[in-house]
């Protein structure tokens, strides 16, 4: 990719990042790995990007907690390379597993914790609500756990949804 497309799409990913709760920093290395047809090195990241060495680093880390990017070994080189996972679609499966297991989980839990309390209340039109939600949550919960157990059925199966199947 010609530097001034790679630097649109760095500084496109990175602000788009923002908007998914994620650093701007984060998104910004994550689409120079994605982008590239190379590995990086931290040195590489931390200059073409313009940000510390120090930020690279936690942005290599909190990448490598979303399962996103991984470690290639360059022959005769100390130094640690990086590159993104290259299907895309594991790529998605791994942010989405991670959101789940970072948001939605607790979320989870905090509406049945406050549904116990609000059966032990007996609370009205709020326990109805809570009842609701604890019943919708669930049924995403399910949802998301089945899309999450089988990745080539759940693609079929958006592929399908979207009319776009093969």
């Amino acid at each position: 990719m010609a530097d001034n497309a790679l630097d649109r799409f760095v500084d496109s990913w990175g602000a788009m990042g923002s908007f998914w709760g994620v650093s701007t920093s984060v998104a910004r290395v994550h689409a120079l790995l994605m982008a590239s047809n190379r590995p990086w090195c931290l040195d590489e990241i931390a200059e073409r990007l313009k940000i510390s060495r120090s930020n690279v680093s936690t942005c290599l880390k909190e990448l490598r907690s979303w399962a996103v990017i991984r470690k290639v070994i360059q022959p005769g080189e100390r130094r640690e390379f990086w590159t993104a996972e290259p299907d895309v679609w594991k790529m998605l499966f791994s942010i989405l597993r991670e959101r789940k297991k970072r948001e939605f989980d607790p979320a989870f839990a905090v509406v049945g914790e406050a549904l116990a309390q609000a059966r032990d209340e007996s609370s009205g039109l709020a326990l109805e609500r809570l009842e609701q939600m604890e019943e919708m949550m669930n049924v995403m919960n399910t949802m998301g756990d089945r899309v999450l157990s089988d990745e080539e059925r759940a693609q079929e199966m958006l592929s399908f949804l979207t009319g776009m199947q093969e």
